[in-house]
C-alpha cells in the first residue's frame, strides 16, 4: 500500500531514474524516431538487456511519440519499428489540407461566435460542428494515426507490470493560460511547483490529451479534454524538462529539434539574408516559421542552461559545507518556495547534425507543383526554395508530414545517436553516473 506521503520524486528505489524527454517541432519529430530506432535496435546487444526508461515526457509532436513509447516500451523493438514505419509512410496531400471551411469557421468563431453573450455563445456551441475549432489544416489524419494506432491502454499495462513509472503530456489551457501537464501513473503526484501557471493533473493518457498537446495553434485546431479547451503545449513549455525532473528524474534524455548550439547566436547577431534587405518586410511564412521557432525549439537551450548551473551550484555546495549536510538543509528552505527540494540530475542531450530547415528547402527543390495540392501550401514550398541556405523554410520544415522528408530525418537522427554510443551506454549503465 502506498502511503499518502510516498510519491514519484521519492520513491526508494535502487539505481538512477531515466526520463525520456521529447520537445516539439511538427514534422522534425521524425528525428526523434531515429534516436529511439539506434536506442531499441543498437543498444540491447550491448548493455545485455533492453534500454529502461523510467519516465516518459513529452510535448506538442513529443507527445504523439511519448504516448506511443509509453504504450509499446516492453516490446522495444516492435515499439521503434512500427513507430518508425507510421512515419516513413506519410504523405503530404493525405496528411496536410488546407481547409478553407476551417478558415472560415474560424474567422467565424473570433468575429462573431466569440463576441455573443455568454448563454448564446454556449447554445450557439451546441449547435454547431466546433469538437476542435481553431486551426487552418485539416487534421482528421493525426486524429484517425492517436486514435486508432497508438494502444493506449498498454499504458496501464506498462506501468502496472513495472516496465513503465509515470508518463506525461503537456497541453496549454487556451482560457486560463496554464501549462497543465497530464500525467498517467500508479502513484501519487509529487509536490508541483507554486506558479498558478502551471499545473499538474492525475489520469489516464487519451487520444483527446495528446492530440490537445500537439494542437500548434493557427495551424491545428484546439482540443476539447473535460470541458475545458487546449492547445499546443509548447505555448509555454515546449520542452518538458520540468515534468520529468518533478515525477523524479535522475537523468534526462532530452533530443531536441534544433540543430544550432546554445552558443551559436550569442555574440554575433544573425546575418539578414540579402533579398530580406530589398523588401519593407518579410512575408507572412516567414514569420510564421520564426514564430514557431520561438515557440517550439529556443526554450530548450534556455532550460537546459538552468539545469547545468544548478547542478553546479549543488556540486559546489557540497564541496564546500559537505554532501551531508548541505543539500537537506538547502532543500528545507527550497522545499518551503517550490514544493520539491533540487538533487543533480543529468541530462544527456542530443540534436541534429544538420539545419532541418535547409533539409526541408533541399528536399522542396525537387518536388513538382502538383506535390503540394493547394494555392497556400504550394506557396510555402516555393518560398523556401527561392532562397540560399533554409532559413525561409522553417515553416516548410515544420509541415512537410512526407515520407520523403520524415525519412531523412529518421535516417539523421539513427546517425547521430550512433555518433553519441558511448554516452548512450553510459546513460542506460546501472552504475551511477
Amino acid at each position: 500500500m502506498i502511503s499518502p506521503t510516498t510519491s514519484l520524486a521519492n520513491d526508494s528505489k535502487k539505481g538512477p531514474q531515466r526520463a525520456l524527454v521529447l520537445s516539439g517541432g511538427g514534422a522534425r519529430g521524425a528525428y526523434e524516431v531515429g534516436v529511439l530506432r539506434y536506442i531499441m535496435h543498437a543498444l540491447p546487444a550491448e548493455l545485455g538487456h533492453a534500454p529502461r526508461f523510467d519516465i516518459i515526457s513529452g510535448t506538442s509532436v513529443g507527445a504523439i511519440n511519448a504516448a506511443w513509447v509509453a504504450a509499446t516500451l516492453d516490446e522495444p523493438h516492435y515499439c521503434a519499428a512500427r513507430l518508425e514505419h507510421l512515419w516513413r509512410a506519410l504523405n503530404f496531400q493525405e496528411v496536410i489540407r488546407f481547409s478553407y471551411p476551417e478558415v472560415g469557421r474560424l474567422l467565424y468563431h473570433y468575429l462573431v461566435e466569440s463576441k455573443l453573450p455568454g448563454p448564446l455563445r454556449r447554445a450557439q456551441l451546441a449547435l454547431s460542428d466546433t469538437s476542435r475549432p481553431g486551426g487552418f489544416l485539416h487534421t482528421g489524419f493525426f486524429d484517425r494515426l492517436v486514435r486508432h494506432e497508438i494502444p493506449f491502454r498498454r499504458i496501464e499495462h506498462n506501468l502496472a507490470s513495472g516496465h513503465l513509472r509515470a508518463a506525461s503530456v503537456t497541453a496549454t489551457d487556451i482560457i486560463s493560460g496554464q501549462t497543465t501537464v497530464f500525467v498517467q501513473s500508479h502513484q501519487p503526484l509529487p509536490p508541483w511547483t507554486r506558479d498558478r501557471r502551471r499545473i499538474a493533473r492525475a489520469g489516464p493518457i487519451t487520444p483527446k490529451k495528446v492530440l490537445a498537446s500537439a494542437a500548434i495553434p493557427m495551424l491545428f485546431p484546439s482540443v476539447q479534454v473535460h470541458g475545458r479547451w487546449y492547445c499546443d503545449g509548447a505555448l509555454r513549455q515546449n520542452t518538458p524538462i520540468s515534468p520529468a525532473l518533478r515525477l523524479g528524474a535522475d537523468r534526462l534524455l532530452v533530443i531536441s529539434l534544433k540543430s544550432e548550439p546554445p552558443h551559436a547566436r550569442a555574440r554575433h547577431p544573425t546575418p539578414v539574408p540579402e533579398h530580406l534587405r530589398r523588401v519593407e518586410h518579410p512575408d507572412l511564412s516567414y514569420v510564421l516559421g520564426k514564430v514557431l521557432d520561438a515557440l517550439l525549439l529556443d526554450p530548450l537551450d534556455y532550460d537546459l542552461s538552468v539545469l547545468n548551473r544548478v547542478n553546479a551550484m549543488l556540486r559546489y555546495g557540497e564541496e564546500a559545507f559537505g554532501e551531508e549536510r548541505f543539500l537537506p538543509t538547502f532543500n528545507d528552505v527550497i522545499r518551503s518556495h517550490r514544493g520539491q527540494g533540487y538533487r543533480v540530475v543529468e541530462p544527456l542531450l542530443l540534436r541534429p547534425s544538420r539545419d532541418l530547415g535547409e533539409l526541408a528547402a533541399s528536399l522542396a527543390r525537387t518536388l513538382p507543383e502538383s506535390f503540394w495540392g493547394s494555392a497556400p501550401l504550394r506557396r510555402i514550398g516555393q518560398r523556401a526554395t527561392e532562397t540560399e541556405g533554409g532559413r525561409e523554410s522553417d515553416l516548410l520544415s515544420y509541415v512537410l508530414f512526407d515520407g520523403q522528408y520524415t525519412g531523412e530525418l529518421i535516417d539523421m537522427g539513427y546517425e547521430d545517436a550512433a555518433a553519441r554510443h558511448e554516452e548512450l551506454v553510459g546513460f542506460f549503465r546501472d552504475e551511477e553516473a
